[in-house]
């Protein structure tokens, strides 16, 4: 008998203990829940902040804007509701300007040496080092010479005159710095500074020193030697016409005193390589201007150095 009720009194201690233990789990699970809740809250509060930050430090905004399209250039919104602007379009965009073939260069040793009133040769008495006698008809009685790339062209620009019947002959080429010296002065005492400087160069500003300019004639026109008319002769026009093909620009154009500071030579020929000549003669225009450099009309010093 006193078993049996200490028994019952056994189960009834352990199913209190096993409801409070119940409570307490109940309790601990609710508490878990809600901080789970506030947790979640706190998270769905800041996200979106942190997720705009983001955003807006990475630039994201303005890409994602660019792909769906949403704005056009200029900034314009294109959404559905926004007002149609009242500028008027800018049109398409243009295109950037063709490379040229070349550009100009300050080195002496160069065939795109710029060499005018306003920039000379530095050294002023530069000489090249790889001067050759082009092999050529001359009216010279010493040796012409010129850089080797150019006497090369001009042999075969002279052959190639031949071939159509047009019979050419050099007439100058390289001149030392003291050769020019001797040139400008002996005009310069006969006509003064004007009048010389429209058609010597100054010593240490002549292409003649570059090695890389020649001066051509026509052999059956001896009348229009070095002569504005060599440029209706046949020969001149052929020249005209031709000389890209083999490298050379005719330098100093009719109306273009003003750019390149000299007066009409069509006999008076520059080595540029057949690239730039191409482009050069299909465009008709002067180095000064194909190189987009200022005119040279004049020199910065009013009277030359002169021995």
């Amino acid at each position: 008998m006193a078993k049996a009720r200490l028994s019952a009194e056994g189960r009834r201690q352990w199913q209190e203990q096993q409801a409070r233990r119940a409570r307490i789990y109940r309790r601990r699970r609710a508490v878990v829940v809600l901080l789970l809740i506030l947790v979640l809250a706190l998270i769905g509060y800041l996200l979106p902040r942190a997720w705009d930050g983001v955003r807006t430090a990475l630039g994201w905004d303005q890409t994602l804007s660019e792909v769906r399209g949403d704005q056009l250039p200029g900034g314009q919104d294109a959404s559905p509701n926004s007002e149609p602007s009242s500028e008027p379009s800018s049109g398409p965009a243009q295109e950037p300007a063709p490379e040229r073939a070349s550009d100009p260069s300050w080195d002496p040793d160069s065939i795109h040496v710029l060499v005018n009133p306003q920039n000379p040769l530095e050294p002023e008495d530069y000489a090249p080092e790889d001067l050759v006698a082009p092999q050529v008809r001359t009216t010279a009685e010493n040796q012409l010479l010129l850089r080797e790339p150019a006497a090369e062209a001009l042999a075969q620009l002279i052959d190639a005159a031949g071939a159509d019947g047009q019979v050419l002959a050099m007439t100058s080429g390289y001149r030392s710095y003291d050769a020019q010296v001797g040139i400008y002065a002996n005009r310069h005492a006969a006509v003064g500074t004007e009048a010389t400087d429209e058609l010597v160069a100054r010593p240490g500003y002549s292409e003649h020193q570059t090695g890389l300019a020649a001066d051509v004639i026509s052999i059956e026109n001896p009348d229009c030697i070095q002569g504005d008319c060599f440029a209706d002769t046949p020969e001149g026009q052929w020249v005209a016409e031709n000389a890209a093909d083999h490298g050379f620009v005719i330098r100093y154009l009719e109306g273009a005193q003003e750019i390149t500071g000299y007066d009409f030579e069509p006999w008076h020929l520059r080595y540029v390589g057949q690239d730039t000549a191409r482009e050069v003669a299909a465009q008709g225009l002067t180095l000064e201007e194909y190189w987009d450099q200022p005119a040279a009309a004049e020199y910065d010093d009013a009277a030359p150095p002169l021995p």
